[in-house]
């Protein structure tokens, strides 16, 4: 038995036919999981399943350093996704992306696939204003 129930799954697999082009979701764990990695990986698992434009591969945290390296992975359970190309979106979830969580990963995956929600104009235009690189985390949850 999975994590999702068949409705939801019903619901999440309507909302991921709308999906344009693939997405690769790349989940970081380490072999001796924990608790919540384990849960976090049949999570993905059941999600990639819902769609043929879902990819899904797994590295391990302590062995496949140049992964976490490359992807710059530092703590665990870790989520990338990558566009259609392959391309490291610099997206990250950390822990599960479930319950309320779980939307801002779906958009995650249609902005990764091509499918972009269009900003205001007004904010397109104080992004192009930044001049130097930026590092922007942000963090979601109830409490």
């Amino acid at each position: 038995m999975g994590l999702l129930d068949d409705k939801v799954k019903k619901q999440l697999g309507d909302i991921f036919k709308k999906l344009t082009r693939k997405v690769e979701i790349v989940y970081f764990t380490q072999e001796f999981e924990c608790g919540v990695c384990k849960d976090n990986r049949a999570f993905l698992e059941e999600i990639s399943g819902l769609s043929d434009k879902l990819g899904f591969q797994t590295h391990d945290f302590v062995k496949d350093r140049e992964k976490c390296d490359e992807y710059k992975i530092d703590k665990i359970p870790a989520t990338a996704l990558l566009d259609p190309e392959g391309k490291d979106t610099g997206v990250r979830f950390f822990g599960i992306p479930g319950g309320y969580e779980i939307n801002s990963f779906i958009q995650g995956i249609f902005e990764t696939s091509g499918t972009r929600q269009p900003l205001p104009a007004a904010v397109s235009e104080k992004i192009a204003a930044i001049t130097r690189d930026v590092h922007i985390q942000v963090l979601v949850s109830l409490t």
